[in-house]
């Protein structure tokens, strides 16, 4: 492993487009590959109705658009236009010396291929800048999930500020996942459903895009039988580490559907499976957490953090205290881990993707 000096730091910008698929997350960090010092460096590009749409029409018919060479190269310029657009507003790239460029995913198959969209070179071209892009392959190539990528970062976190450990990084994002570390063991597994299908509830019944503060939810009565139906699902019997795709429990989730319930009903029952799902993951741990931090849009459902704070009885932090901003943990991850291929430093580990030994991830692509 290469070692870093400490004075080696980089300006750079993180790039990440999540599968909410609402905008363009923008960090500008400093960073070494082994330290992040944050700022209030971030910018959030909001897309467009007309985006989002289709961009949800690209994930549902993803083996169209990779069948046709036209289209994916469509696709792929259509994502790297708008995120040169978003780097353009945030006003970050006269300071910037590197680029991490996640791309927007539109097909995640755990161990097998994990699909970005987006056109690296173009980006770098653009800006005259490096950019690291395609953080899957690598570790896929040796075995692995390709997911999550973001505990070497959540570690990274949990030690800079002395949390209690063992300690949980939850990120409740599309997916929920969790990162753990005990001083020794690092481990990081997708524990399930995290907003996603709240989120795609809500939107096909009303003109809401999520369920503010978990408020339907709060006032309606958990589905027994849906609930089950989702929790005998062969993927909570695996142990970590695993991963999902966003689309992953669409069969249960058509059941719900066609029950036609009532909002409330539907959206209690659908925040009790992101719960229940939580909760089983943190269950199969080494050892219970003393400790958790939430990240991700979850953090802000009220509703769901109270019932989880009950369940689980383990303290939690805000990140807020910390100096660091729920809302762009994951674009500054990508500029950290942009960082660590830089340095030829490692991403991905067994226990966290079962890659079947510790891997760079990322591809450098020079401003030619």
């Amino acid at each position: 492993m290469v070692q870093i000096k400490k004075d080696k730091f980089l300006n750079i910008i993180g790039l990440m487009s999540g599968t909410s698929l609402d905008g363009i997350d923008v960090s500008l960090v400093k960073s070494n590959g082994v330290e992040l010092l944050n700022s209030d460096n971030n910018y959030f590009f909001k897309y467009k109705k007309s985006i989002s749409r289709v961009f949800e029409k690209i994930m549902e018919n993803f083996e169209i658009i990779l069948d046709n060479k036209k289209l994916k190269k469509k696709a792929n310029n259509l994502v790297t236009k708008l995120h040169i657009k978003a780097i353009l507003k945030s006003g970050f790239i006269h300071k910037c010396d590197l680029i991490g460029f996640h791309g927007q995913t539109i097909f995640h198959e755990p161990g097998i291929r994990s699909i970005q969209l987006g056109n690296p070179q173009m980006l770098a071209k653009y800006f005259k800048k490096v950019v690291v892009f395609d953080f899957r392959s690598i570790d896929i190539n040796y075995s692995g999930q390709g997911a999550p990528l973001a505990p070497i970062y959540h570690k990274m976190i949990i030690e800079k500020n002395n949390i209690q450990l063992p300690a949980c990084f939850l990120n409740i994002g599309g997916i929920s996942n969790i990162t753990y570390w005990d001083g020794s063991i690092l481990i990081g597994f997708d524990t399930g459903p995290g907003n996603n299908l709240m989120d795609k509830y809500i939107q096909s019944k009303t003109n809401k895009k999520f369920d503010l503060n978990g408020y339907f939810a709060s006032k309606g009565n958990v589905n027994k039988y849906i609930l089950k139906k989702f929790m005998l699902n062969k993927f909570f019997k695996k142990s970590f580490p695993k991963s999902l795709d966003k689309h992953y429990f669409k069969k249960e989730y058509n059941i719900l559907f066609e029950l036609d319930l009532k909002l409330s009903d539907a959206l209690s029952t659908l925040a009790e499976i992101t719960l229940k799902s939580i909760v089983h993951g943190l269950k199969i741990l080494p050892k219970k957490p003393k400790s958790i931090i939430i990240s991700g849009g979850g953090y802000k459902n009220k509703n769901l953090i109270k019932k989880l704070r009950k369940v689980t009885e383990i303290t939690f932090h805000d990140l807020k205290k910390f100096g660091l901003d729920p809302d762009f943990i994951e674009s500054e991850l990508i500029a950290f881990l942009a960082a660590r291929r830089y340095y030829n430093l490692h991403v991905t580990f067994p226990e966290t993707t079962g890659v079947s030994k510790p891997s760079i991830g990322g591809v450098i692509y020079n401003n030619l």
